[in-house]
């Protein structure tokens, strides 16, 4: 099995031409990204960085950052993407929780730092002339990539992926999706969700187009749909949320994107509705809805929507049972095993050891996901604990309530997760406050938004704040959280 660089080595050589990058009116040739990231490498293998030590990559959907990435890992360091909308405070824990010897950079970053700063185009300016060898590249268990997620603790945690586990992902999606004929794929979340290794690693390493679209796009519908119209986009990645704002769109169908013929769903429940009014817009696509967390490298699992399928199930399965890295624990909890598996947390072995034992011989992953079973599809059922997915992402509730309770005004705070049917649509906060509220709720919610900015990002910052005077408590003592959820519904 070739390593990913070496894949991605082979097409630059024999078509350097091809376009490989475009977002806006940037784009960058295979040949011009395998020089570009060569000197990347070159100026990281003079520093004296110690070999493995990570490289913070800030940005945000800019081609330089994929240069970043890729000559990170050329000279033996694996990158940790963070992306531009980042809070500060969580920007700085990153660096320095991650030990990162230098922050490469393609947009203005305000933050402050202890170690190095560099813009990628002013490195790119003082290097020239440069060619990495194979044997500096990221090897074999060494660690490739690391993505920070939520953390029960209140801080992230920095999932390392080695190159393995890369190499072993990317070779599962060439032989289960119809991915290797020429085309586009559609690049939509940020590099520092790890979504976007689904579509940033399968399509570079089989010389395909990635096809990028901002959030500035995201945030204003003509502008998207005008992109979309013309993107070319024959391969779709996104979150099933992603797709269900698509839908809005009475436009959005199979004329305005005649190439799409593959749509590849993860990160949160997919809705049997999106599915069928997906098929109804696309009948020359199929569907496939995918499982998996950061810790399994993406996804492990699938399973094809099908016109079947539809009729006969109230939720969409995420796999077959006969699935192998994929099985249920008695207690209904899911398990992973198999060569996708993280090499654990960065700096935390005994959160490592919790998450991912040993059990008879085999090392395995436990997902913290409910499991069932039923006619032969594994599907999935809820959390053990307080972590949801919410437009894709996945969020700690622990952390975000101890992040609302650090604030100045706020006593206590329970966050709970509003939904319709089974899906995550948004958060509700319920706070107490330690002085008596005397100006309007809204003003107060106001304040405190502005102030978590700060510390989490706008996806992290629950859409409704309720002001009550005490939290209540179940028969053992405990915050009621589902009476608090169960005030969502009425």
């Amino acid at each position: 099995m070739l390593s990913i660089l070496a894949s991605i080595q082979q097409v630059a050589l024999q078509n350097p031409n091809n376009p490989a990058y475009h977002v806006n009116n940037d784009s960058l040739t295979y040949g011009e990204l395998w020089h570009l990231s060569d000197c990347v490498a070159q100026y990281l293998m003079e520093l004296d960085l110690k070999r493995q030590q990570p490289i913070v990559v800030y940005g945000h959907m800019s081609p330089l950052q994929i240069v970043a990435f890729l000559g990170a890992v050329k000279a033996g360091h694996p990158y940790v993407p963070v992306d531009s909308s980042t809070p500060s405070e969580r920007l700085q824990f990153i660096t320095q929780s991650s030990g990162a010897g230098l922050v490469l950079t393609t947009e203005e970053v305000l933050t402050s730092f202890k170690i190095p700063v560099v813009a990628v185009k002013d490195l790119l300016a003082q290097t020239k002339n440069a060619e990495t060898q194979p044997g500096a590249w990221v090897q074999d268990e060494e660690i490739y990539y690391i993505i920070y997620t939520s953390g029960s603790t209140g801080n992230p945690k920095g999932v390392q992926i080695t190159a393995n586990n890369l190499a072993h992902f990317v070779a599962w999606m060439n032989e289960n999706f119809p991915i290797q004929a020429p085309g586009v794929f559609l690049n939509q979340a940020p590099y520092s969700f790890d979504l976007s290794v689904m579509d940033l690693y399968p399509a570079l390493g089989g010389g395909h187009t990635l096809y990028a679209i901002t959030q500035e796009q995201i945030a204003n519908p003509k502008s998207l749909f005008d992109h979309l119209a013309v993107s070319g986009t024959r391969v779709w990645t996104s979150t099933p949320s992603f797709a269900k704002m698509c839908l809005m769109n009475k436009e959005w169908h199979q004329q305005l994107m005649p190439e799409l013929d593959t749509f590849l769903f993860c990160g949160e429940v997919l809705p049997k509705s999106v599915a069928t009014e997906l098929m109804l817009r696309f009948p020359k696509a199929t569907i496939f809805n995918l499982y998996g967390p950061t810790e399994t490298t993406v996804a492990v699992s699938f399973v094809e929507v099908t016109a079947e399928l539809l009729r006969h199930y109230e939720q969409l399965p995420i796999a077959p049972v006969s699935e192998l890295n994929l099985s249920l624990l008695e207690t209904g909890e899911l398990i992973i095993s198999g060569p996708t598996l993280s090499a654990g947390y960065l700096g935390a072995p005994d959160l490592t050891q919790r998450a991912f034992p040993t059990v008879d011989g085999t090392r395995i992953y436990k997902t913290g996901d409910i499991g069932y079973e039923k006619n032969g599809y594994l599907f999935f059922g809820g959390r053990t604990d307080f972590q949801v997915k919410l437009h894709g992402y996945r969020l700690e509730i622990e952390e975000i309530e101890k992040k609302i309770e650090n604030l100045a005004p706020v006593s206590s705070c329970v966050v709970v997760p509003v939904k319709e049917g089974d899906e995550v649509v948004s958060l509700c906060a319920y706070i107490v406050l330690r002085e008596p509220l005397v100006e309007k709720p809204f003003q107060m919610t106001k304040q405190l938004k502005s102030l978590l900015t700060d510390y989490l990002p706008s996806y992290m910052i629950p859409k409704k704040f309720s002001y009550i005077d005490t939290l209540p408590l179940n028969i053992n003592g405990k915050v009621d959280r589902k009476r608090l959820a169960v005030l969502e519904y009425v």
